[in-house]
């Protein structure tokens, strides 16, 4: 999750079409730059190597959520009744066809930036080991999170507050970050080496 400003411009996105490394892209609607999702980056448009703020959010299943936060109330967009809106579709034009249900996990982990090094954490090596767990990196030490039933995996300071981190695909991840470590179950962390 992002903040909405960069610099002096307060955005409203949406989603683009097209990936980038195999990631989603996104448009915002006050200059039409489009951004990539991962890097937060802005890729093209008047707003070009703008950077947004990642912020701290936790991506999980609605069941885990609803445990977490059970007065939850939530948001139907009239719109489509959709929650991903592709703005450059055409009115008339054809749907998107249909997802699968199912979701691949065996790439999947979290991955975030501590003490300015990309470290990434596969939930197949979470599945290994006893969470939640302490993690150093130089000054830094952070707890690692893991809910395999909930799909999800977050990281804390000392104090517990959430951490900026992103669910992703491996591959992904390591399209943007080529120097990523990689947290393995029996040795910590082993560098990525770029192909």
């Amino acid at each position: 999750m992002y903040a909405r400003t960069s610099g002096e411009h307060e955005l409203t996105f949406d989603f683009a079409m097209g990936l980038l490394n195999d990631n989603l892209l996104f448009v915002d609607r006050e200059t039409r730059s489009i951004w990539s999702q991962l890097d937060g980056k802005a890729i093209s448009g008047p707003l070009k190597n703008a950077p947004l703020k990642m912020i701290p959010a936790l991506q999980t299943t609605w069941q885990h959520w609803r445990e977490l936060h059970p007065k939850t109330r939530v948001l139907v967009m009239e719109e489509e009744g959709r929650p991903y809106v592709y703005r450059n579709r055409r009115p008339g034009g054809p749907r998107p066809k249909k997802r699968q249900l199912t979701h691949d996990t065996s790439a999947l982990g979290l991955a975030l930036v501590l003490a300015d090094k990309p470290v990434f954490f596969p939930f197949s090596e979470l599945d290994k080991v006893k969470t939640p767990m302490r993690f150093t990196r130089g000054d830094a030490t952070i707890t690692i999170n893991y809910r395999k039933d909930a799909l999800t995996a977050w990281a804390e300071d000392q104090d517990g507050t959430l951490l900026p981190a992103v669910l992703a695909y491996s591959f992904g991840w390591k399209d943007f970050h080529p120097d990523t470590e990689i947290f393995s179950a029996t040795s910590g962390v082993k560098q990525h080496e770029a192909n």
